[in-house]
């Protein structure tokens, strides 16, 4: 069993994610891995995990070769990949590893691409390095470490939906939290194989991850015609002001060791009126991404909060130095002083007021239902599906003054900095610095290290490096529950130190996406093997 065989045989399902083809995509890889004897003879050891709830039906595909000691490494990979609309007229060999580089000759390539495709030395294809090429390597490992004997114990993981929800990585921690109880395994590492980017001739290897958590602002204005503009309150002008107030601001970018995380940026931004008419909207909304290396929701919200007070109360400064303005040399006008309470509301204190208003668990179980139903048909997705939660239970509530309110949608990702958890400190430096010997020793092959990748990857649930009030959270995150949940408690519970370590690959997400022909025929393979015989022997 070779990787480059694998690969071949995992691009040509193309799994992109969050379509029926996904789904196929996890049954090819456990189809490869039921021809391996030993899952032949231990059938038990290797099965499909559903995700609970999953409109795709997709399954977490799970093998444990068992040892001698309950040592236990986690090799894990995603298998969705992205859309292949950036192939254009070639999109139909995006899955075709021989066939395509030909067509990508007369395709436009950068200069490093094209040198890249002429030498030979390159795999293209969607989901070369992002990530099928770190499965087939796992695989091949699985399969070789089965025909001998291990003091300790291997879990292959190969999960979905990691490039939109990760609805199978957060699916996969009680699985291993269950692994971990009924076999008492003790986790010593995941090695989540995303590829690696070369960084003046080092491949990097990423010792943790960043997370990521998606503050959402509703703003309630005062409906008026927009000839009678003062007597009410645009949404939109309170929103852009918080919009400028938070786009790009440093104060929301954590530093550790060197490295800050990028400041914030809005991904939505849209006013609520469904019609044309003359009159100013009555809602506004939008939502944003805050990555973090060690801030909590928590301290993010209490930010965000005292900012949309000052930019409330600015706004209405503002409203009012321009209404005087406005108003002189005028005398024929009826003056209507503005005053408008300022009010910056959490969505968990709108909750509370909810239930004790008569009807609201029926009206909430309607609801939590009806949304379910939409995300589940594709109607909505889950921040879009949020912000119609706010809605409705705003308007459940009847309060119709001006207000900002404030939550979360989905997905959220932990930061972890593996070398921070406890009880397992700066273990993963003392792996990296076996690669790394290794990796010099038998390739002259140059490998670096950072304490955290810079973007959001399925390693954020494999364990917490610092606590936080995970039912804040929860309360804060309108479609907590059995649509959008994370068990914080099974992820304490394996708290899994993790690296990010795979093959050198180029241009994910884009046509010209390719992993590195050596890392996937030697030179990883021969790493990881080398790593996993370190811990386990």
């Amino acid at each position: 069993m070779k990787p480059i065989e694998v690969l071949r045989k995992l691009i040509a399902v193309p799994g992109i994610s969050s379509t029926n083809s996904e789904k196929n995509a996890g049954d090819v890889i456990y189809e490869i891995m039921s021809c391996i004897d030993y899952f032949k003879q231990n059938k038990e050891y290797l099965f499909k995990y559903p995700c609970r709830g999953d409109g795709f039906k997709r399954d977490v595909i799970c093998g444990i070769i068992k040892g001698t000691s309950s040592k236990t490494i986690v090799l894990m990979g995603h298998y969705d990949v992205v859309g292949i609309e950036d192939y254009g007229n070639i999109k139909d060999f995006a899955f075709d590893i021989d066939n395509l580089p030909e067509k990508l000759k007369n395709f436009n390539l950068d200069d490093d691409a094209k040198k890249d495709l002429e030498s030979g030395e390159w795999i293209f294809g969607r989901g070369s390095a992002d990530m099928k090429a770190s499965i087939a390597i796992d695989i091949c490992l699985m399969y070789e470490f089965s025909k001998m004997p291990l003091n300790g114990n291997l879990v292959f993981l190969a999960v979905p939906d990691e490039e939109s929800f990760s609805v199978g990585m957060r699916a996969a921690v009680p699985l291993l939290k269950d692994l971990k109880d009924r076999y008492g395994f003790e986790y010593e590492l995941c090695i989540d194989g995303e590829p690696g980017q070369s960084v003046d001739g080092e491949l990097i290897m990423s010792l943790g991850t960043v997370g990521k958590c998606m503050p959402v602002v509703m703003v309630q204005g005062e409906k008026a015609h927009i000839s009678m503009c003062f007597d009410g309150l645009n949404p939109l002008g309170i929103l852009s002001d918080i919009f400028r107030a938070t786009e790009l601001n440093l104060d929301f970018s954590d530093e550790y060791s060197g490295l800050k995380t990028m400041p914030p940026s809005w991904n939505y931004l849209k006013d609520m009126k469904y019609e044309y008419d003359v009159s100013l909207p009555i809602r506004a909304s939008g939502y944003f991404s805050v990555l973090s290396f060690f801030s909590t929701p928590d301290e993010t919200m209490a930010k965000l909060k005292k900012i949309c007070n000052d930019c409330f109360l600015g706004y209405m400064d503002h409203m009012k130095d321009v209404y005087s303005k406005f108003l002189q040399g005028q005398e024929s006008i009826t003056v209507k002083p503005i005053e408008i309470e300022t009010t910056v509301m959490e969505f968990a204190e709108l909750l509370e007021y909810c239930k004790t208003l008569a009807g609201w668990e029926e009206f909430f179980n309607s609801l939590y239902s009806d949304i379910k139903n939409k995300i589940d048909s594709n109607e909505l997705n889950l921040p879009l599906a949020t912000l119609e939660f706010m809605a409705r239970t705003l308007d459940f509530s009847s309060i119709t003054k001006p207000l900002v309110l404030l939550a979360f949608a989905p997905p959220y990702y932990s930061p972890l900095i593996s070398n921070n958890i406890k009880d397992k400190e700066n273990k993963v430096s003392e792996y990296f610095e076996q690669v790394r010997e290794t990796a010099d020793k038998l390739f002259g092959m140059k490998i670096g290290s950072v304490e955290c990748f810079s973007a959001m990857t399925d390693l954020s649930y494999c364990a917490l490096d610092r606590s936080f009030d995970f039912e804040s959270f929860g309360k804060n995150t309108p479609l907590w529950g059995e649509i959008y949940e994370i068990n914080f408690d099974a992820i304490e519970s394996i708290n899994i130190p993790g690296i990010l370590f795979g093959p050198w690959g180029k241009d994910y997400h884009r046509a010209s996406e390719r992993v590195y022909r050596p890392d996937v025929e030697t030179r990883i393979p021969a790493l990881k093997k080398s790593l996993i015989q370190y811990i386990l022997y």
